[in-house]
């Protein structure tokens, strides 16, 4: 048997976006499982452009069903979010998967959780999703459809948060958007990294990933 968790410890935020102390909402997602989205799989046999549709909105409500959102009071700049001395599993599993997709949107918006939650649940709704889905294919190749079709359906979602529900581009305050996979990144089941900056340059990440077969 295996075990696998992907925990998230420690995230230092330079600049808050608010004028002394705010409250920032992280928003969570890991996709390209082995096993996951497998609504995936008749997209590509399928001719029908409404079957094609409805597979990849029932793929996305697969992935916004698995967010992890919640929020953290009383940040300031340079503040230091820390999880404990055990950190905040992202993702445990009873296998050590082959690869996977982490991303992470951290942003300062006045709206509580429950609110936010509600907006995402109207992702499949916006009015871009149409188009979205008809290119969606184009991203599915023959390696690993879920990872590449995943990774596809969170950069969407983060574009329905950013235009949606942020106020402006400065409500947003980091995101990341990394690739790992067990050949090159974690070979021997374990993984720690610090102080990993994202695409912004505005966080810096803490993270570790154990894996054991026992």
């Amino acid at each position: 048997m295996e075990f696998f968790v992907f925990r998230l410890n420690k995230i230092k935020i330079f600049n808050n976006r608010e004028w002394g102390k705010g409250e920032v909402k992280l928003l969570s997602f890991i996709t390209g499982l082995e096993g996951s989205l497998r609504v995936l799989d008749g997209v590509q046999t399928t001719k029908n452009d409404t079957a094609k549709h409805d597979i990849v909105a029932a793929a996305t409500q697969e992935i916004l069903s698995s967010t992890q959102l919640f929020a953290v009071e009383n940040v300031r700049d340079g503040h230091k979010l820390t999880f404990g001395d055990t950190g905040f599993a992202l993702l445990t599993a009873r296998k050590i998967p082959t690869a996977f997709n982490w991303s992470l949107l951290a942003f300062e918006l006045d709206d509580d959780v429950r609110g936010i939650g509600e907006g995402l649940s109207g992702v499949i709704d916006d009015p871009g999703f149409d188009n979205f889905a008809g290119g969606v294919v184009q991203f599915i190749g023959a390696g690993n459809p879920a990872a590449a079709a995943g990774a596809a359906i969170v950069k969407f979602i983060f574009g329905v948060v950013a235009g949606s529900m942020l106020r402006n581009q400065n409500d947003r305050i980091g995101v990341v958007h990394q690739s790992l996979n067990r050949f090159e990144h974690y070979p021997y089941g374990e993984r720690k990294r610090d102080d990993v900056p994202d695409l912004s340059g505005n966080l810096r990440i803490d993270y570790s990933i154990f894996g054991t077969t026992y």
